[in-house]
């Protein structure tokens, strides 16, 4: 007797079709998505390249219809005021009497034959931004898989590239803009090195002062620097020379040239924005742009963006920290705009919002700061003995860059190519390659 068995069905099968096929399409709202996002940026970028050549364009054809109308003044002056005058000077020392030429020259004695004024030509040069392909990444987005972003690779443990030990102390280190070389001072000395990678001093500057911070300018190459004893910033000229360029009326203790060559001093009470002469640059609303910190001995400024970093101790030392004492006090990171708006305050190695609510997960003693070239801050960090990459717009901590195996990184500084300079208590250097 044969044994009738039930004809296949083909649900199952078609049901798993359905969800793949479903599926399939998400991928490609992902795609579109990416694709949408890629059109917006490069459409801006069109948009800001158009502005600028219609500004270009602009100012060109303004300068020519200045030059034909300078033209056409001089040429009116030329025939209708000078050749008449010259016709009559040739004519009447030709073939006039002494009489005549007397009385030609007390005629024109007091005429005047300077030509009309000229409008001034305007000049237009073009200053190219960095261009950062870590900062495109970031404006594009990212694609999360199961919620997770895997885009992200992690970056390898920075290559060290030289370690030496120099025979001076220091506890602030600036880079130079051209060849692999710093600026050091250290706040008890009255003199300013230039350092190569290999540690040998190249050059030393006399200030007769005690230096309490240096920077160096991203348009001139010049190094600036700041006294406490007399509160005075001052610049070292090409020559060597230092010169006094204004005074501040509280203790300063770091100050920064941005790209903008806008003088940032750290005060004692306070965070202040001035012109190369001194002049306080005034905020929005009338007032100087100014950001409140207790002491921010150590700042910078970033080339991308404009925004400029602070170390404020906020008056509590080391020991003090790590003995818990003040308790309501914190040693943080403040990160402002280019005017000094609060964008945030780095507190610990968690995350804290600009509106002051923070999430104390481990002590924190930060001393030194620098930007890379995606606009993100790097910290030296006492406690850990680290290194930290923190995000430059929310002040969340991405990583650790780098840890000491002995003593507290002091200071750092990071060339264009990414050679990053980290300076440790004991006078030990180490020269790292970032990313």
């Amino acid at each position: 007797m044969l044994t009738s068995f039930p004809k296949p069905t083909f649900l199952k099968p078609r049901r798993i079709f359905v969800k793949v096929k479903t599926n399939g399409g998400g991928y490609q709202k992902v795609i579109n998505d990416i694709k949408r996002q890629g059109k917006q940026m490069k459409d801006t970028i069109d948009y800001a390249i158009d502005l600028l050549v219609k500004m270009c364009t602009e100012l060109e054809k303004l300068n020519k219809s200045v030059s034909e109308k300078n033209k056409t003044a001089l040429t009116k002056h030329l025939r209708e005021d000078l050749e008449p005058k010259l016709d009559r000077c040739q004519q009447v020392l030709t073939s006039g009497t002494t009489v005549d030429v007397t009385t030609l020259a007390l005629e024109i004695r007091n005429t005047s034959i300077d030509p009309p004024s000229s409008r001034r030509l305007q000049t237009v040069e073009f200053k190219p931004g960095t261009i950062s392909s870590e900062l495109l990444e970031r404006m594009l987005g990212k694609v999360l898989v199961d919620g997770k972003d895997q885009s992200y690779k992690p970056i390898p443990t920075p290559v060290a590239l030289f370690e030496f030990k120099t025979s001076l102390l220091y506890d602030v280190c600036r880079t130079c803009l051209t060849g692999d070389e710093a600026w050091l001072s250290f706040w008890k000395d009255e003199g300013v090195y230039r350092m190569d990678l290999k540690g040998s001093v190249r050059e030393t500057i006399e200030c007769k002062v005690k230096v309490k911070s240096i920077s160096v300018s991203r348009t001139t190459g010049r190094v600036w620097l700041c006294v406490e004893d007399d509160r005075s910033i001052r610049e070292i000229t090409t020559g060597g020379n230092v010169v006094t360029r204004f005074n501040v009326n509280n203790t300063p203790a770091s100050l920064c040239i941005t790209s903008d060559d806008m003088v940032v001093v750290g005060m004692f009470g306070g965070i202040q924005l001035y012109t190369t002469d001194g002049r306080a640059v005034s905020a929005g609303a009338g007032g100087p742009c100014r950001q409140v910190a207790v002491w921010p001995h150590h700042m910078a400024s970033c080339s991308l963006t404009g925004d400029v970093a602070a170390v404020d101790s906020d008056d509590v030392s080391y020991d003090e920290c790590i003995a818990g004492k003040n308790p309501d006090k914190q040693p943080h990171v403040i990160v402002m705009d280019k005017y000094l708006n609060l964008k945030f305050r780095c507190k610990d190695l968690g995350t804290t919002k600009s509106n002051g609510s923070s999430n104390q997960s481990s002590k924190f003693y930060p001393f030194d700061v620098c930007f890379d070239g995606a606009g993100d801050v790097l910290v030296t960090e006492w406690i850990t003995k680290s290194v930290l990459l923190i995000d430059g717009n929310t002040g969340r901590c991405m990583r650790t860059v780098y840890t000491s195996d002995r003593h507290e990184p002091f200071c750092t500084s990071l060339l264009e190519d990414g050679t990053l300079w980290v300076g440790h208590e004991g006078k030990r250097t180490k020269i790292l390659k970032y990313k």
